[in-house]
């Protein structure tokens, strides 16, 4: 009885999952969305990622569910929706969700982001597991090609993926921007092949200039001053033209392909 109470909601619940796979190809686009797997010792953690590919802000909504089918076959949601701003060229994590790894017989993640008019633009979907069991492999595999995984024990260097971030800097404040820089680098989890160089020089007076580049080309520079908020206000406007920076290479890249 319980099967055929549930029965509206189960049948929702995969026509929801199989049309959101089935109309892949219109989302992601402008909008991505990327649920992020960081698998540890007793516990997986799973981040909410949403990248605004345009070079406009946007006011966005996010629904975040976990599907659960129970050993009755009945199917639980539990699930986490809310609007936020994401500005040109950003990449930011807008939920996390921390589980154990006794997964009931199929569990399903699923992330859908939409834009001010709630029209559906972005998705990605997981199984983690099925028919009880686990195998996280796949799905590492499959994230390792598009984006690199938080490393908590990663080199102070600033090595990611391919790619480095590298610093050559004279003053604290210098180090102190690469630390902020560096550290939205980490956590946004970005993964790329290009080099991006964070360089100190003197300036004019008792100044140093700090320059962003991206494979040798400028992207951000400023005067320093040692205050944490204007060094953290320069970060953020450094780690999104960055991003712009690696959005255009690529796409480049896909053309030259493509021709």
């Amino acid at each position: 009885m319980a099967i055929f109470k549930n029965l509206p909601f189960i049948l929702l619940f995969f026509f929801v999952l199989n049309s959101v796979s089935i109309s892949a190809q219109f989302y992601n686009k402008e909008v991505a969305a990327k649920i992020l797997i960081e698998p540890g010792s007793e516990f997986i953690t799973l981040k909410a990622g949403v990248e605004n590919k345009t070079q406009t802000d946007l006011s966005l909504r996010y629904d975040y569910s976990l599907f659960t089918t129970n050993k009755d076959s009945t199917v639980s949601k539990s699930s986490d929706t809310n609007r936020f701003f994401i500005g040109e060229g950003e990449r930011k994590i807008v939920n996390s969700l921390t589980l154990n790894y006794n997964f009931t017989p199929k569990t399903v993640l699923l992330l859908i982001v939409y834009d001010e008019n709630d029209k559906l633009i972005g998705k990605d979907r997981i199984v983690l597991a099925q028919g009880g069991q686990t195998d996280l492999k796949p799905l590492l595999a499959k994230q390792s090609q598009s984006i690199a995984l938080a490393d908590q024990a990663a080199p102070q260097d600033g090595y990611i993926s391919q790619g480095f971030v590298l610093q050559k800097s004279i003053t604290k404040s210098g180090r102190d921007f690469f630390r902020y820089f560096h550290s939205q680098y980490i956590d946004t989890q970005v993964v790329t092949d290009k080099n991006i160089l964070i360089e100190e020089t003197f300036g004019r007076g008792r100044n140093t200039l700090i320059v962003v580049k991206v494979e040798e080309q400028i992207v951000h520079q400023f005067f320093a001053q040692p205050r944490k908020e204007f060094l953290i206000q320069h970060a953020d406007f450094a780690f999104r033209q960055v991003l712009k920076q690696l959005q255009n290479l690529e796409k480049l890249k896909n053309q030259f392909i493509r021709y």
